[in-house]
C-alpha cells in the first residue's frame, strides 16, 4: 500500500526531488494538512534541531535562584525553572498570554512566547534518583541515560526503554545485566553485542538471534555453546570461557579484533526486528504499514518517523517513548510527545494532550494553539483562556492566516530552535561542520574548555588494565579520555557493576563512547537492492557496497532459521 509514490515534489530546502504516496496524501487530507513543502529527510533534521539530549549545564533557577542541572545554559532567552518549581503552582503560563495578530505571521508572534514564558530545565517525569538524565519517563536510580522511559539502575545510555541494570547501552529495549550494546531487544547478561534479539549469557555477538552461552559470533540463529562460530560440547565451552579473562582490557581488545573477522560474511535480512508485516526501514518490531520508519515499536500505519512506541496512524514523529497500555494517534510533525490524539506540529507535549497545534511543553491539555508550557489547560490560544465557541471561531480564523503565509504543517522555523546546532540531536544524524552550520544561518556552540586542566586534574591516573587491579580510590580520582582528553570519573555503583559482571574499566569519556557506538549502526536511509537469493527487489539500510549478503525477508525466513 505505500509502495506506489505519486505527484513528485522538489524541496523547498535542499531541492531533492520527493514524492507522495497514497496514504500520505491520505493522511494528510485526514489531518486537514497540506502536502509538505519539504523532503522527509529536511523535515526530520528541522525536528530535531530543537531536541538537545546530552547536554547539561549548571545554572540558576530563575523562580527560585538555586543551583540547577539543565538543557539550557545561562544564556537562555527565556526563564529557566527547575523541575519542581515548573510544575508547582507559583506561577502560570496564561499570564504570559498575547492576543492574535492578523497583521503578522502566526511564527513572529509564537516566537514572543517562546523567548518569554519558562521553560522545566529538562524533561524528568515520574521518575526517582534520575537527577543526571533528560528525556526521561517512569524510571528509577539511573545516571546519565538520555531517552530514559521505564528503566531501573540503568547508566550511560541513549534510548533505553523498559530495561534493568544496563550500561553503555544504545538504542536497547526490555533488557538486562547489558554492557556495550546497540540495538538488542529482550537480551540478559551480553556484553560487546550489537543487532541482537533474545540473547543471553553471551559476548561479542553480531546480528544474533535467540542465543545463550556464545562468544565472538556473527549471524548465528538458535544456537547455545558456540566460540567464534565454531560448536563446542557444553563442559568444552563453559572450560574455555573459564580460561577467559574478560576483566582485562586485552583479552577484550582480542575478541573484538576475532570476531571483526567475522562480520559482513553472515547473511542479514534486509532490516532488524521481528513480527512485522508490510515495512520498509530498520529496526523495527511488532510494526505494520510503516513506510521509511526506524526504531519503531508497536506502531502501525507510521510515515517517515523514527524512535516512537505505539503510534498509529501518523507522520513525522521522533522521540516519543510511551508507557506500556496507551497509545497515540493522528500526530504529524511533532517531537518528543507521550500518549496523545491529534497534534500537530507539537514538541515536548506528554501526559494526555487532544488537539493541540503548535504547541510546546504543555502537559494534560486539550484543544489549544500555539501555547507554551501550559499545564491542564483547554480552550487557549498563545497562552490566553478563551470559551469553547471563542476558540473555535479564533482557531479557523488562525489556521487560515497560517496557510496565507505558507505556515500551516510546517515544524517551527529552525531559527526559533533554542540550541547551538551541534547541541542537538541533529548533529548525530544529519553532520554538519562549524562552518556548514553558520552558512546555512545556525548557531554553533563553542566548546567549553576547562580552565587549568592540568592543575585539577593533577598527575596522569593510570587505568589498571584488569578489573581485578582496581581499588575503591579510583572512584576518589579523575581519568582523562584516551581519544579526546576530557576529564571523566568512575562512581561506585558503576565500579561495582564491572566488577560483578568481570569487565574492565573504561579508558574513554561517556561522550566518545556514545559516539562510536553510534557510528556501528546503519543510516537511516533506504537502499534499492536485489534480494541476493530470489532476486526480487527490496529496500534496506544496507549500502551496496556492503559486503554483508542481504536476503529479503521470506527468503530469511526460509533460508536462515
Amino acid at each position: 500500500m505505500f509502495t506506489v509514490p505519486c505527484m513528485g515534489r522538489t524541496c523547498r530546502h535542499c531541492s531533492a526531488v520527493f514524492e507522495l504516496l497514497p496514504k500520505e496524501q491520505e493522511l494528510y487530507k485526514t489531518l486537514d494538512v497540506p502536502d509538505p513543502v519539504e523532503c522527509p529527510a529536511c523535515r526530520r533534521q528541522r525536528r530535531l534541531m530543537f531536541r538537545n539530549f546530552f547536554h547539561l549545564y549548571h545554572r540558576t533557577c530563575d523562580l527560585t535562584g538555586k543551583k540547577i542541572l539543565s538543557v539550557y545554559d545561562e544564556g537562555a532567552a527565556f526563564p529557566v525553572y527547575g523541575l519542581q518549581e515548573w510544575w508547582s503552582d507559583k506561577w502560570d503560563g496564561l499570564d504570559y498570554g498575547i492576543a492574535p495578530d492578523f497583521s503578522r505571521s502566526f511564527f513572529e508572534q509564537v516566537a514572543v512566547l517562546h523567548r518569554t514564558v519558562p521553560r522545566i530545565a529538562f524533561m524528568n517525569v515520574n521518575c526517582e534518583n534520575c537527577d543526571y538524565c533528560n528525556m526521561s519517563n517512569g524510571s528509577r536510580n539511573c545516571y546519565l541515560v538520555f531517552g530514559n522511559v521505564g528503566n531501573e539502575d540503568c547508566m550511560y545510555g541513549h534510548i533505553v526503554w523498559q530495561s534493568k541494570d544496563c550500561y553503555d547501552c544504545l538504542y536497547t529495549y526490555r533488557s538486562e545485566y547489558c554492557y556495550e550494546c546497540i540495538d538488542c531487544v529482550q537480551c540478559h547478561s551480553l556484553s560487546f553485542s550489537r543487532a541482537c534479539d533474545n540473547c543471553s549469557s553471551s559476548m561479542f555477538l553480531v546480528h544474533c538471534v535467540g542465543c545463550h552461552d556464545c562468544f565472538g559470533c556473527v549471524g548465528l540463529k538458535n544456537k547455545e555453546f558456540h566460540i567464534f562460530n565454531v560448536p563446542h560440547s557444553k563442559e568444552d565451552y563453559r572450560k574455555k570461557i573459564a580460561e577467559l579473562n574478560t576483566g582485562n582490557i586485552r583479552t577484550i581488545a582480542l575478541a573484538k579484533k576475532k570476531v571483526d573477522t567475522l562480520i559482513g560474511k553472515e547473511i542479514v535480512k534486509n532490516y532488524h526486528g521481528f513480527n512485522c508485516e508490510n515495512v520498509t526501514g530498520d529496526y523495527l518490531y511488532n510494526c505494520r504499514n510503516i513506510y521509511d520508519g526506524y526504531d519503531l515499536k508497536n506502531c502501525e500505519d507510521t510515515l517517515y518517523s523514527a524512535t516512537l512506541d505505539s503510534f498509529s496512524d501518523s507522520l513525522d514523529c521522533n522521540f516519543c517513548g510511551i508507557n506500556a497500555g496507551a497509545r497515540a494517534e493522528l500526530c504529524y510533525n511533532c517531537l518528543t510527545i507521550g500518549p496523545n490524539h491529534r497534534l500537530i506540529a507539537c514538541h515536548a507535549c506528554q501526559n494526555d494532550n487532544a488537539n493541540l497545534f503548535y504547541c510546546d511543553t504543555c502537559h494534560g491539555c486539550k484543544d489549544c494553539f500555539g501555547c507554551v508550557s501550559l499545564k491542564q489547560k483547554r480552550y487557549c490560544i498563545l497562552n490566553k483562556q478563551y470559551t469553547k465557541e471563542e476558540y473555535e471561531t479564533l482557531l479557523s480564523k488562525l489556521i487560515a492566516h497560517m496557510k496565507k503565509h505558507k505556515e500551516w504543517g510546517q515544524f517551527f522555523p529552525r531559527e526559533m530552535s533554542p540550541f547551538a546546532y551541534n547541541e542537538t540531536i541533529a548533529q548525530e544524524y544529519f553532520p554538519l561542520t562549524k562552518e556548514q552550520a553558520i552558512a546555512q544561518g545556525w548557531r554553533w556552540k563553542e566548546e567549553e574548555v576547562e580552565e587549568r586542566q592540568e592543575n585539577y586534574l593533577g598527575p596522569q591516573v593510570p587505568v589498571p588494565d584488569d578489573i581485578r587491579d582496581a581499588d575503591d580510590s579510583i572512584c576518589e580520582r579523575i581519568l582523562r579520555c584516551e581519544v579526546t582528553g576530557k576529564l571523566f570519573k568512575i562512581i561506585p555503583q558503576e565500579l561495582q557493576f564491572y566488577r560483578d559482571m568481570k569487565l574492565p574499566l573504561p579508558r574513554k569519556c561517556f561522550v566518545q563512547r556514545q559516539r562510536e557506538r553510534f557510528a556501528l549502526r546503519n543510516p537511516r536511509q533506504l537502499f534499492k537492492r536485489q534480494c541476493a537469493k530470489c532476486k526480487k527487489p527490496i529496500e534496506t539500510t544496507y549500502a551496496p557496497e556492503r559486503p554483508e549478503i542481504v536476503y529479503c525477508e521470506e527468503c530469511y525466513l526460509t533460508s536462515v532459521y
